[in-house]
């Protein structure tokens, strides 16, 4: 009698935790499921951004006025999320915050603008940068760019997908 009680607690035990590991097992593989298509998402939307910068070539101080082309296939918009760094001749950098709507204060940067590819103004999607489109970005440096001095303007988007212009102050 000792022993089929002994048996059935064993057995008990056995099938309880093989159904544990089951159901852990069956868990693990719906989580790592869910990051694969999250890194896929992610990937596709990298792998279809692409953008360009056009610096001035007149550029003699103050604001800097630039344009982002959308060479890419995906549109892009949250400009709250974009990153914009201005690093000087001399080593120093600045990372300038995003300022909605208007003129952007001395440390920031503002979209003043999107365009259509040949200089007409959106109308499709307003406020989103599609492909095709061009956008003015307009930066307030906290610090001026030296006399004879050149600066390096990084731009990047939500997913990481960068690009660089050039200016050098007259």
């Amino acid at each position: 009698m000792e022993t089929i009680i002994v048996s059935v607690v064993s057995m008990a035990l056995i099938i309880i935790s093989t159904l544990t590991v089951t159901i852990s097992t069956l868990q693990s593989a719906n989580r790592m499921a869910d990051a694969w298509k999250t890194m896929e998402t992610r990937s596709s939307s990298i792998g279809q951004t692409e953008i360009r910068i056009t610096a001035p070539t007149d550029y003699t101080g103050g604001l800097i006025n630039l344009t982002v082309a959308n060479e890419g296939h995906t549109n892009l918009s949250d400009f709250t999320d974009w990153d914009v760094i201005l690093q000087y001749q001399s080593g120093n950098s600045a990372y300038l915050a995003y300022a909605p709507g208007g003129a952007p204060a001395p440390g920031q940067w503002a979209m003043l603008g999107i365009r259509v590819a040949d200089g007409s103004p959106e109308v499709f999607d307003p406020g989103i940068l599609n492909p095709g489109e061009v956008m003015t970005v307009s930066i307030n440096p906290a610090t001026e760019v030296p006399q004879d001095q050149m600066a390096r303007m990084t731009v990047a988007t939500p997913n990481g997908i960068t690009s660089q212009g050039y200016v050098t102050r007259k």
